[in-house]
C-alpha cells in the first residue's frame, strides 16, 4: 500500500512517518516481528533514506523497536518493552523568570528568514543559506535584561506565527507547533562586552560585560533543531552544575585563545 506524508502538517516528515509506523505496529501484517526494511519504507513513503532512519531513531528512542545492524528493524514485544520516562516540562527564559514571580515584558524586535551566519550554518545545515530568525528582548519592571536570538530550519516558517513568536518561549514553539521530542541540549557560556548597539539594546554602559549562553537543541533523532543564543546583563542569572561523585561529564574548559585576552 502506497502511504504519502503530509507536506502541509506541522509536524516533520519523520515524526509524521514515526507516527504513522507506531500506529501499524503489532496491527497489521508486515509490521509485528519486524518492519519493512528501510528501502521499503522509502518507496512506500516517498521520502529519502535519511529521513526513514531519522523516523526509525525516534521508534527505538520510544522503545517500539530495536534495530541489528545488517539485520533489519525488529519490534519489541509488548511485554518486554519500558516507558519511556515523561520529560520534564519545557521551559524558557520567559517561563522561568515568571514562575519566580517576576513580571516579564516579551519585545519581538525581528522575526523572519534570514541570512544565517556561519555557526547556524554549521549546526543546522539548513537546505540555501538561510534560517528563520526570532529576535526578542526581554524586560522586568520596563528594564530590559537579555536578548536572545534564535535561529530555526528555514522550514519552520510555515508553522510559526508573528503572534507565536511573541508569546511563546523557543521550547514550547519546537515542541507545541512544531510537533518535535526534544533530545540532547548543548550549552557555552561566556562572558563579552557590550559594544554600542547591545549596550543601547541592554541600557547599559558601553563596555560593560554581558552574559553570553548559547544553545544547540536536537530532536530526539540527534537532528540540530535550534541554536539559540541569550544575551543577558549582569546579575540577571548565575549558573550552576550539579556534579555526581566528582566529574562533570561532557564538560570542557576552553581557555581563551589568545591568552591573556587583550585589554
Amino acid at each position: 500500500m502506497q502511504t504519502s506524508s503530509d507536506p502541509n502538517s506541522s509536524r516533520a516528515l519523520h515524526h509524521q512517518i514515526a507516527q504513522d509506523l507506531t500506529s501499524r505496529i503489532g496491527r497489521e501484517e508486515g509490521y509485528c516481528d519486524r518492519l519493512p526494511s528501510e528501502a521499503t519504507l522509502c518507496r512506500i513513503y516517498g521520502v529519502s533514506r535519511v529521513t526513514i532512519r531519522h523516523a526509525l531513531q525516534h521508534l527505538e528512542n520510544a522503545g517500539l523497536v530495536c534495530r541489528r545492524q545488517g539485520r533489519g528493524t525488529f519490534v519489541v514485544p509488548a511485554a518486554e518493552r519500558t516507558t519511556a520516562p515523561q520529560p520534564d516540562p519545557v521551559m524558557g527564559l520567559s517561563d522561568i523568570l515568571q514562575a519566580r514571580g517576576m513580571k516579564v515584558e516579551t519585545e519581538l524586535l525581528a522575526f523572519g528568514l534570514e541570512p544565517a551566519p556561519p555557526e547556524v550554518m554549521a549546526a543546522l545545515e539548513p537546505d540555501g543559506q538561510q534560517a528563520l530568525l526570532l529576535r526578542r528582548r526581554y524586560l522586568i519592571d520596563h528594564v530590559p535584561v537579555a536578548l536572545t536570538e534564535v535561529y530555526y530550519p528555514p522550514a519552520f516558517r510555515a508553522f510559526i506565527s508573528e503572534h507565536d513568536a511573541r508569546v511563546h518561549s523557543s521550547p514550547r514553539l519546537m515542541v507545541d507547533h512544531i510537533g518535535l521530542r526534544l533530545g540532547r541540549t548543548h550549552l557555552t557560556v561566556d562572558v563579552t562586552e557590550a559594544r554600542h548597539a547591545l549596550a543601547a539594546e541592554l541600557d547599559l554602559p558601553c563596555g560593560s560585560p554581558v552574559m553570553v549562553m548559547r544553545r544547540i537543541t536536537c530532536d530526539d533523532a540527534g537532528t540540530a533543531c535550534e541554536h539559540s543564543t541569550l544575551l543577558a546583563r549582569p546579575g540577571i542569572a548565575r549558573l550552576s552544575i550539579t556534579a555526581h561523585g566528582g566529574n562533570l561529564p561532557d564538560t570542557d574548559f576552553v581557555p581563551r585563545d589568545p591568552w591573556p585576552p587583550a585589554g
